[in-house]
């Protein structure tokens, strides 16, 4: 299952292929320099653009006085409010003029949050990482193994993320699995960025018995904070879950029916994203779900992640993550962690 899930993500990023235009659109910087190529996007503070001469630049979006192109743009400002059109060279410093005829509208380029070519292609719309850790110890031959994945794609009107992380861990001849993959499609409304959306996941955890568990619900979000720094997500829903726990004795992966479960649960999710794009590029995630039960009143089942992620060189990254898994009422018959939590050094790449 988890083999199948990492498959998938590697197909959304070797499928995808840039979108390219001619290079006639023109970006003027703080200190005057006008520099002509294309822009590619805007998005978490940066500007990606394109040139003949010195290949694609990240442009900090402080750092930008004026755009002008004569193609197509979806702009979003922090209100979450889009604009389309071209962008005019009347504009004065620090503003910008988005024109589709008849209509023009004049913006605060601080207020800007997001920039996309209206062409643009799957490649220009998807974001994300991969990245792994490895260690060995020969004093005792342990060997643990670490990866982790995600990609989101943003459209006009859709969006999608899948994320996918595994744990694997080896002394002498006893192994220990732990993994988990998501699935989430989101429709936006309107100009306030709220979301609705349904999601899938499974997971399993050996250290809590835990064999499978699955999940699809449906929730309704809104992206309370959206600037060029720092991106602050609240989400509410209800799910129905299956679980399937393995007693003390029994054969991994063999389904005991006295312990496989059907509820309903409450979703309630947490997303803080803080990211810094200069001197030295810096991201740091903060995610926690906590799914309360409606089924068996009292019982709460959460995950939450702390990421941190540090450029070295472009596109690659090092890692320091911390993760937990908690679950106030096991129902496995044995006794078994509440808690489980690990931490690890990863190397990675983002994209």
């Amino acid at each position: 299952m988890f083999r199948t899930s990492w498959l998938v993500l590697a197909a959304l990023v070797l499928s995808a292929s840039p979108v390219t235009a001619q290079k006639t659109d023109v970006v003027t910087i703080q200190n005057g320099n006008a520099v002509t190529g294309e822009i590619k996007q805007l998005d978490r503070g940066k500007l990606e653009y394109g040139t003949d001469d010195m290949g694609t630049l990240q442009i900090e979006w402080t750092k930008v006085q004026r755009l002008v192109s004569v193609w197509y743009f979806e702009v979003e400002q922090r209100s979450g409010r889009r604009y389309y059109g071209t962008f005019l060279d009347e504009a004065d410093p620090g503003t910008l003029i988005v024109a589709l005829p008849p209509r023009r509208d004049t913006l605060l380029l601080g207020s800007i949050i997001r920039i996309t070519p209206i062409e643009a292609g799957f490649w220009q719309r998807l974001d994300g990482y991969i990245d792994v850790g490895f260690s060995y110890a020969k004093a005792n031959q342990a060997i643990n193994l670490t990866s982790n994945g995600r990609a989101n794609y943003r459209g006009r009107k859709w969006g999608g993320t899948i994320t996918a992380q595994s744990y694997f861990q080896k002394q002498d001849t006893v192994g220990t699995t732990n993994g988990s993959v998501e699935l989430s499609l989101e429709r936006y409304l309107g100009e306030q960025r709220w979301a609705v959306g349904v999601f899938t996941s499974a997971e399993q955890n050996e250290v809590q018995n835990l064999a499978l568990r699955g999940r699809f619900g449906a929730n309704v979000g809104r992206s309370m904070v959206h600037t060029n720094s720092s991106i602050m997500k609240l989400t509410a829903g209800v799910a129905v879950s299956s679980e399937r726990h393995n007693e003390e004795g029994s054969d991994p992966g063999v389904q005991a029916p006295d312990t496989t479960s059907v509820s309903w649960e409450g979703v309630f999710q947490f997303e803080w994203a803080v990211f810094r794009f200069d001197s030295p590029e810096l991201d740091i995630l903060t995610k926690i779900n906590a799914f309360p039960s409606i089924t068996d009143f009292g019982r709460v089942v959460s995950d939450g992640e702390v990421r941190f992620q540090y450029e070295v060189i472009r596109d690659f990254f090092l890692g320091f993550n911390v993760t937990a898994n908690l679950d106030t009422r096991p129902p496995s018959t044995t006794d078994v962690s509440k808690l489980d939590f690990r931490t690890e050094m990863t190397v990675g790449w983002s994209f």
